[in-house]
């Protein structure tokens, strides 16, 4: 019986090339979608879920914060956190803490060759307990696990890093040998460990032993006696299972409230973050690990649903319309003995061969889809096609879009009466057969129009995000940092040299540029009659820092660069949160910050006041900023380019010779520069992710729908071919007609963009809540994605409405 239904449904897919091609292209592009959407969000929630007894670890967590100015999390501890806590607690069965560095590496090769490494912005090397391979399980290639960091001056490799610094060797004969950091610290190698997978937030490759760092210039990295200083150190725990957890967060509270030192009023508190909850919140950043956005992977999850009830609707409305044609078989069959059930499965069988097929050809494009939504998808992602989760999902997916698509369908031909059947009717009444049909093309267009609406505001947000006055300029600036391992006098012999430049404006020397994704953060208090505190962002910057960037002086003076801090200047809102009525009122006032000079507070003049600007990406309203110049902290190099009467080719040749003029004092470090426009640009990586992301649900909805819109409009066509002939007959143009056989569908197009237009306004008006400044959401974008849709629809039908209206009436009619 399956047999026979296979082979008739595939003659009968074979006699309706069109439609079955349709149908197929459609559900292949609505499975290619959810099939990558799926390989992406279950790669993203299998992060870290490998580890043995994932379910009892933890990293303890901080939490800083008053009413006034409210909760600061974090994601490390004290320095001196780990130690205490250590045998402190029952429950806790094993603590381990780690503490990222950013050292140089170098290995000397056999031919007695020094090969250097530079760890750059990746923190792949951690200082850690002898515990941490307790807490997290390592396949150990080489070496004894339990003795790997007992010692100082050890270190344990990842098999990958240990291919990196000595080549491709057997692992045991990689121990014993010697890798130097920041050219001054040899470790021994002690043992070899296989790379985690790409699904985790321990990035780590080399794990250098804690009894190393009071033996080491890395004891510099650490405050051990610093209960206020929350640095980089990480600590993570393995429970006992069965433990409370409850009652353990009490007791880390009660600890932190003894130890920890913070400012009077202020709370303190240290709480356990599963393990499974750190790549998803974004509350406590660490600077090594990457954190997946729920509500963006429930937003991929429900495109990728759209998409496909859009091409599930395309069957339905095609094997609907095709009611009619089909209604002669279905009284055959059933006068020959079939009953309902019966044709209700052989039309689903119908549907299942479509679905396969359609299922085998996104197979084909998934890898192609992945490479071309590379930039971001998480590294990693990949179709492993017999793995028992993607061959569930397959399954599913064919079950589910088969049902979906068939069912109905299914269920209508089959309910059928014989002799009406045989008559050519199909028994349904005239709304019956056409209000469905319109219904789910009003549907399908409304959801396009969603994402045509969503694209525009997007793209319309990112335009004004890049092109808004920052408070500051941005154009034809570089910008470059120096190792911080040298001298603090070299970054002034550089700016000195490319000064000497003849493209060159202006240069300055600062801790970093005055908008970046990290800032440095003290605060500021001044005393009148009440005492008012500003928490601020500090920015170090010599005196050609406030005129390179033209940055806007309201009142006083620039900043004189000094040896150490001696003068700030504020921008107007940390003036105001001061308690100062105008700009000039601050000036000259002396302000205490949160700086220690030595023993107690440093007390510092304010020189001047600066227009506000934004110092973080726009989604953040602008905040207190005080600058302060320090020759020692300003090693970030600002190179202000003049443009005019120059070249691209000169362009490139100063760039040159500012490498040249970098390398002559750096010899052994990699010049990295940014055009600081790009660096600004990149503040919004997320949003154009998001764009694109809208865009091609944008795209696959309209080739979705526009495929149904065309099989639709053919149907139509064929169904009034003796209308049209007679029509032709008594006068009409092939423009009316074309108008007539159009009308309707541009019809439901404009009730579409009327459904669509409040969910588009709701959805767009929650996303730009997001932004602490954003562009309005015009009347127009509803307008032209409407006409936009109008249009596509038209130039859809118009192919099928014009070929119907230049058929000769004679053939229509005698065909008739």
């Amino acid at each position: 019986m399956l047999k026979s239904y296979i082979k008739i449904a595939w003659r009968n897919l074979l006699r309706n090339k069109v439609y079955a091609a349709i149908n197929v292209i459609g559900l292949a592009l609505g499975i290619s979608a959810c099939l990558v959407i799926f390989l992406s969000v279950h790669f993203e929630l299998s992060y870290d879920n490998f580890h043995p007894g994932k379910e009892n670890i933890y990293r303890v967590v901080s939490q800083i914060g008053s009413p006034e100015r409210g909760t600061h999390k974090m994601s490390g501890v004290p320095d001196p956190a780990p130690e205490a806590l250590s045998n402190r607690f029952p429950g806790i069965e094993t603590l381990a803490a780690i503490h990222p560095v950013y050292p140089k590496t170098s290995v000397t090769a056999g031919n007695g060759v020094v090969k250097k490494f530079d760890s750059g912005n990746k923190p792949d090397v951690v200082i850690a307990y002898p515990e941490y391979f307790s807490v997290f399980q390592y396949t150990w290639l080489a070496g004894k696990p339990e003795a790997a960091l007992q010692e100082p001056f050890m270190v344990v490799l990842t098999a990958s890093k240990a291919a990196k610094y000595f080549g491709d060797l057997p692992a045991e004969r990689y121990l014993g040998k010697i890798v130097t950091y920041n050219d001054s610290i040899p470790l021994t190698v002690a043992g070899i460990v296989k790379d985690l997978p790409q699904n985790t937030d321990l990035i780590f490759n080399d794990f250098i032993s804690f009894a190393t760092v009071k033996n080491s210039p890395f004891k510099n990295e650490f405050g051990f006696d610093q209960w206020g200083m929350f640095g980089g150190t990480q600590a993570y725990v393995k429970l006992t299972p069965g433990t409370d957890t409850m009652l353990l967060n009490r007791q880390l509270a009660a600890f932190a409230g003894e130890r920890v030192l913070t400012e009077a009023g202020e709370s303190k508190t240290f709480r356990l973050q599963p393990l499974s909850d750190i790549h998803f919140n974004s509350d406590y950043t660490d600077g090594f690990g990457r954190r997946a956005h729920l509500p963006t992977m429930y937003g991929l999850m429900a495109i990728a649903l759209f998409i496909l009830v859009i091409a599930a609707i395309n069957f339905i409305n095609l094997s609907t319309a095709q009611s009619v044609e089909r209604s002669k078989e279905v009284g055959i069959r059933k006068v020959l003995g079939s009953n309902k059930r019966s044709l209700v499965a052989y039309f689903l069988t119908e549907t299942f061969l479509l679905t396969a097929s359609a299922v085998l050809l996104s197979l084909l494009a998934v890898q192609p889809l992945l490479q071309a939504f590379s930039s971001f998808m998480p590294n990693g992602v990949s179709l492993h096609l017999f793995s028992w989760p993607t061959l569930l999902f397959l399954l599913l997916i064919t079950l589910f879009t088969t049902l979906l698509s068939g069912l109905y369908p299914a269920k209508i031909l089959s309910s059928f009466q014989p002799v009406q059947s045989l008559k050519g009717s199909t028994g349904l009444k005239g709304n019956q057969r056409g209000y469905l049909r319109i219904g789910l093309v009003v549907f399908q267009f409304t959801i396009s129009l969603v994402f045509i609406i969503g694209s525009m505001v997007i793209n319309n947000q990112i335009r004004y995000m890049l092109n808004k006055d920052l408070g500051f300029k941005k154009d034809a600036i570089i910008t470059f940092d120096t190792n911080r391992a040298y001298a603090s006098t070299l970054p002034r012999v550089l700016a000195d040299k490319i000064r000497q430049l003849p493209q060159v404006e202006m240069v300055s020397l600062s801790q970093g540029p005055p908008s970046d994704k990290n800032h440095w953060g003290t605060f500021l208090k001044y005393t009148d009659k009440t005492e008012l505190r500003a928490d601020c962002h500090l920015e170090f910057g010599d005196e050609n820092y406030v005129p390179l960037y033209q940055l806007k002086l309201v009142a006083g003076r620039n900043l004189r660069t000094t040896d150490t801090i001696s003068e700030v200047l504020i921008n107007e809102t940390c003036a105001k949160a001061l308690g100062f009525k105008t700009p000039a009122d601050a000036v000259g006032k002396f302000v205490e910050s949160g700086m220690s000079d030595g023993p107690s507070r440093k007390i510092i003049p304010v020189a001047g006041v600066v227009a506000d600007f934004h110092a973080l990406a726009l989604r953040e309203q602008i905040k207190p900023v005080f600058i302060a110049s320090s020759k020692e902290i300003c090693r970030f190099v600002n190179v202000k380019l003049s443009l005019a009467g120059y070249s691209g080719e000169q362009l490139q040749r100063t760039i040159s010779d500012i490498r040249n003029a970098y390398t002559a004092i750096y010899p052994n470090e990699k010049f990295d520069y940014h055009f600081f426009d790009d660096t600004i640009s990149k503040f919004y990586e997320q949003e154009r992710q998001m764009e694109q992301l809208m865009n091609t649900g944008m795209t696959i909805a309209i080739v979705i729908s526009c495929l149904g819109l065309f099989g639709l409009a053919a149907f139509t066509a064929r169904q009034r071919t003796k209308e049209i002939g007679i029509r032709k007959v008594l006068g009409a143009s092939v423009s009316n007609i074309a108008a007539m056989l159009s009308t309707d569908f541009l019809r439901y197009v404009f009730i579409a963009a009327v459904l669509a237009s409040p969910i588009a306004w709701y959805a767009m008006h929650r996303w730009l809540q997001g932004f602490a400044y954003s562009a309005p959401i015009s009347w127009w974008m509803f307008v032209l994605a409407g006409t936009v849709a109008m249009l596509i629809a038209l130039i859809t039908v118009s192919f099928q409405s014009v070929k119907a209206a230049l058929a000769n009436p004679v053939k229509s009619l005698k065909a008739e």
